[in-house]
């Protein structure tokens, strides 16, 4: 009886680690590109008035 209240609590506890681990995953993709990818191309406004300045002088 002991080994059939083991497994159903641990598919319980997978099932918690699962619901607390996805979202830290998404959350450090988001947190790379906002503070890693999100600099090295600047803000879109910028970006597009900068493509708008290069098209002018060309």
């Amino acid at each position: 009886m002991d080994l059939i209240a083991a497994v159903v609590w641990h598919w319980w506890i997978a099932l918690l680690l699962v619901i607390g681990a996805v979202p830290l995953v998404i959350a450090t993709i988001v947190g790379y590109f906002t503070k890693v990818v999100a600099p090295r191309y600047g803000p879109r406004q910028q970006r597009d008035l900068n493509a708008q300045s290069t098209e002018e002088n060309s």
